[in-house]
């Protein structure tokens, strides 16, 4: 429940008018009236409420019992506006001074605010609609909707930029097929990638389908928008077994190199995320060779999810070097930066085509695709999809079972292996068993 305090302006008269002050941070602060008022005779200003021996319930005095009366009501009523409070900051935890000053109004001072309508009107212009959609779907609406992610506010801002930078004056009703086609020419001189247009064209179907809901005119081409997938111009890196030994026998003299290189050969060998990963805990590892962790949230699921693993021979040999524990926790920039030294000192250095964020050309800066060393194109990722690669076909469907993905879909989106290479396994396995029989 959103914290509030009660508190009196007094010098007014008999009768003081009940304030309430909110600040969840030092950047919001906002102290405004009640529609309630009190004799100051009969308030707590330690407690910022009534005064507890001021109601008398054993009164036959006819004054006190109205006073009892008046006083239980303002309770009631106190208790009543701090519960609509907190259901509104609830429902808009961005809500800004403004904001809440207009749901006071509206909710209890009505007749002194006759523009308070105004204030919701659906703007047409798209950058304020943006802003619009994004205070609505912030809402949480038991039954109806949940709130939106920071990830989703921060990529509609992201989105509003780069059109207000196309064209400032857009409004809703512009957006038509004409517009798609200049949007994704102005994106692609812009040197954004073919997958980040089709998103964010997404992105602005989805906000114009929403404004046809607010009865917001809209041009009908964008309600048949089709998007078609765009071909990868270059395949995520993974370690085959041969890098991954190559890496596990270099001799690193550098501490924080050596932990990063454990870290890296874990991950290759459990298939976890990294959130996960860096947070193995030896305390949780049963039986010897299983371990048990609490899956990070992740989307579709509501909590945190209990997995258990299988931790490898080569993941137990790295856990007795250590005393049995598990390498020293670090960030996962820092992860991510010292596996690139670590890859790059032990030689895995194969040309091939891949997308780096070159951080000169901007803020959050783009994805440039050419050929790179393998090295370089290395991040944390890089051990689920080594994992997946390398054990799928000997795990098959069970390799969910490792990694915690939900379907083979998304298991079948870190499986890298080349075809010739599936096909020559596919060869060794028939061959195996010819011979058996």
């Amino acid at each position: 429940m959103a914290t509030i305090k009660f508190s009196l302006r007094k010098n007014e008269g008999r009768d003081s008018t009940i304030y309430f002050r909110y600040r969840p941070t030092t950047n919001l602060d906002a102290k405004l009236k009640t529609p309630y008022s009190i004799n100051p005779e009969y308030w707590d200003d330690k407690n910022g409420g009534v005064r507890s021996d001021a109601i008398k319930p054993k009164t036959k005095i006819l004054d006190q019992k109205k006073i009892n009366k008046l006083l239980l009501e303002t309770q009631i009523a106190l208790s009543n506006f701090r519960t609509d409070f907190s259901t509104f900051i609830q429902s808009n935890p961005q809500a800004t001074k403004k904001e809440i000053k207009e749901f006071i109004e509206q909710t209890y001072f009505p007749h002194s605010t006759p523009q308070a309508k105004n204030t919701s009107a659906v703007p047409d212009k798209f950058s304020e609609f943006v802003d619009f959609y994004i205070k609505e779907k912030s809402r949480t609406i038991a039954g109806m909707q949940n709130s939106i992610t920071d990830a989703t506010r921060k990529k509609l801002k992201t989105i509003k930029n780069k059109v207000e930078a196309f064209n400032r004056k857009l409004t809703i009703t512009d957006i038509d097929d004409r517009f798609r086609e200049r949007f994704a020419d102005w994106m692609h001189e812009n040197k954004f990638s073919a997958s980040t247009i089709i998103k964010d064209l997404k992105y602005i179907k989805t906000l114009c389908v929403y404004a046809h809901k607010k009865k917001l005119e809209i041009n009908s081409d964008v309600l048949h928008w089709e998007f078609i997938k765009p071909e990868m111009k270059s395949t995520p890196p993974v370690l085959s077994m041969q890098e991954i030994q190559k890496i596990q026998s270099i001799e690193l003299t550098n501490d924080y190199l050596d932990n990063a290189r454990d870290w890296l050969i874990i991950g290759c060998y459990t298939g976890a995320r990294v959130s996960d990963l860096l947070n193995f805990r030896s305390e949780n590892i049963i039986d010897g060779n299983l371990l048990k962790y609490r899956q990070k949230k992740i989307a579709n699921q509501t909590t945190d999810s209990e997995e258990i693993i299988f931790l490898f021979p080569e993941v137990i040999k790295i856990l007795n070097k250590r005393a049995g524990n598990f390498p020293r926790k670090i960030s996962d920039q820092k992860f991510n930066e010292y596996i690139k030294q670590v890859c790059k000192l032990a030689g895995i250095n194969k040309k091939m085509i891949g997308g780096i964020k070159d951080k000169s050309e901007g803020k959050h800066g783009k994805k440039i695709t050419k050929e790179f060393e393998k090295w370089e194109l290395v991040t944390s990722h890089i051990c689920r999809r080594s994992f997946v690669t390398n054990f799928i076909e000997v795990l098959g469907k069970d390799v969910k079972i490792q990694t915690g993905h939900r379907t083979d879909e998304m298991v079948k989106l870190y499986d890298k292996t080349e075809k010739m290479e599936k096909a020559l396994r596919v060869k060794e396995k028939i061959e195996t068993h010819l011979k058996a029989v």
